[in-house]
């Protein structure tokens, strides 16, 4: 695999080629596999979507209501004393914040999925290395920019001082669907929150998997799928009842 260092014209071709023509893009991926610019541009998009939304909403608001939902165990005084403390942070501190939390979070998960693919190939002889895998998992998630680009011209255009997060993005199926995950379980909260870029970018998944590896559709979506199945299956196994 070559190791040469891609140049600008070579991370814009395979950042329009895996919208446009993903198979070509995969193949640029295995060829010269790149993970900062990808990861970097879905960083930057993420945090420029948290740090407007923290500078719109109305913040202590958004603590009370965050510490009704998730603090059920706590007196009323204790949440509120608890959402007076976090209100009295700068929305700007807040969005910081949130935006390093997801970053460091979303790195992670990205990581780990790389490193549960790397040991497939490992098993199986395929001779895709960690490095590759994490190239191609960072590039198909780029799609979701367009998902934080929404959820920006919602900001935007829409009065966000009592917006909830969860109303933020309007290619989630919560907004699609016109359903409200206010009170709902963890389960269906993740469910109704996921969008239409999530979708695509586990789509690009499964057929960069099997570009790759020359397995079939059905293989390649169980292989590819397998953690996001197992997280959703832990959270409806651990919240029900």
């Amino acid at each position: 695999m070559n190791d040469t260092k891609p140049t600008a014209d070579g991370v814009l071709a395979t950042a329009v080629n895996i919208i446009a023509a993903p198979g070509e893009a995969f193949r640029a991926i295995g060829h010269k596999p790149t993970i900062l610019a990808p990861l970097c541009a879905i960083i930057v998009a993420n945090a420029a979507v948290l740090l407007t939304y923290y500078g719109e909403v109305d913040v202590l608001w958004l603590v009370e209501t965050g510490m009704q939902a998730s603090s059920e165990e706590l007196s009323e005084e204790q949440r509120e004393a608890a959402a007076r403390a976090m209100g009295n942070l700068s929305p700007m501190v807040l969005g910081s914040v949130a935006a390093v939390s997801v970053a460091v979070f979303m790195t992670l998960w990205l990581f780990l999925n790389s490193a549960y693919l790397a040991g497939i190939s490992l098993l199986s002889n395929d001779g895709f290395r960690l490095r590759a895998w994490m190239s191609m998992i960072c590039w198909c998630t780029l799609p979701l920019i367009f998902g934080f680009a929404a959820s920006l011209v919602n900001i935007f255009l829409s009065d966000a001082t009592f917006m909830r997060a969860d109303r933020l993005n309007p290619l989630s199926f919560s907004n699609l669907l016109d359903l409200d995950s206010a009170g709902s379980g963890s389960m269906r909260q993740s469910m109704l929150g996921t969008d239409l870029t999530a979708v695509w970018a586990m789509a690009l998944g499964v057929y960069g998997y099997r570009t790759w590896t020359r397995r079939s559709l059905l293989v390649s979506a169980l292989i590819v799928l397998a953690p996001a199945i197992l997280v959703f299956g832990s959270i409806a196994w651990f919240t029900s009842g």
